[in-house]
């Protein structure tokens, strides 16, 4: 019986293979993979785009310092709430 994998499993999959340093047919055969069928999974989820390296961020309630905080990553930046002009250029300067 063929075993479904979920798109969790298969990027998990295409990672220990990259990882791996073998070919993808000597990877295929030690797990019992159909090589032309990873091909395509691989090629597939290749071409989606990466995700956001931001996380979402909800305020939770209003903070009576008035300060935006970014993050990024495990970083947290805290600026002043009201400085638009820098918020921007630091939200730029991350995305590129």
């Amino acid at each position: 019986m063929k075993k479904h994998r979920s798109q969790s499993d298969w990027l998990t999959l295409i990672e220990e293979f990259e990882q791996s340093g073998l070919t993808q047919a000597k990877f295929c055969a030690e797990r019992g993979l159909n090589a032309k069928y990873f091909s395509l999974r691989r090629t597939k989820l290749k071409a989606r785009p990466e995700p956001s390296r931001f996380s979402r961020t909800v305020l939770a309630e209003p903070k009576p310092s008035g300060e935006a905080t970014i993050h990024y990553g495990s970083v947290a930046v805290k600026l002043p709430a009201g400085d638009v002009d820098t918020i921007a250029q630091l939200v730029k300067a991350l995305a590129a």
